[in-house]
């Protein structure tokens, strides 16, 4: 399934979902792999993902849990997250599991704005997506606390620029 997905070739720096679906064997095996505590938080559907590059944005429709992706295709590509100077490479086989409220993109690397132009002859690189409950054990691993600041908090409603990644 994954490498007839990355055939697909979709809007430039857009996400698009490639379809959701449930395995025990494929849960099994990423759950064994995320290991204690993280597997047993382990949400029982995935989706797959694809894109080529993708502007910043947020996922704030996934509410108290953690977004994960698993790299499955790629071309040298990074998950960005401007607002904490985090890049993480992303390469087939690599693991991301991050706050799906936290505004990010996936940039070549380097990049510190997104450019479609960087994206229109590229490859895309495809996910599978999984979701962690935030149990109190992922919440202590994770170090996620009560939010003190309700200024600071991001929503769905947050205005996000898609090239640089900054709050409108």
């Amino acid at each position: 399934m994954a490498l007839d997905i990355a055939g697909s070739h979709g809007a430039v720096g857009k996400v698009h979902s490639a379809g959701t679906w449930q395995c025990p064997a494929a849960h099994t095996q990423l759950a064994e792999t995320l290991g204690d505590p993280l597997g047993h938080a382990l949400r029982p559907g995935f989706e797959w993902y694809y894109c080529r590059g993708a502007f910043f944005h947020n996922d704030a429709h996934y509410d108290a849990r953690l977004f994960g992706v698993w790299c499955i295709v790629a071309p040298p590509m990074e998950l960005v997250f401007p607002r904490t100077d985090v890049r993480v490479a992303i390469a087939p086989g690599r693991i991301v599991v991050f706050d799906p409220f936290e505004v990010h993109g996936v940039l070549a690397p380097g990049r510190t704005t997104y450019a479609a132009s960087d994206y229109e002859s590229a490859n895309p690189s495809v996910f599978l997506g999984f979701e962690l409950d935030i149990t109190p054990t992922v919440a202590e691993v994770f170090d996620i606390r009560d939010r003190i600041d309700p200024g600071a908090v991001i929503s769905s409603q947050t205005r996000i620029d898609a090239t640089s990644g900054k709050i409108a």
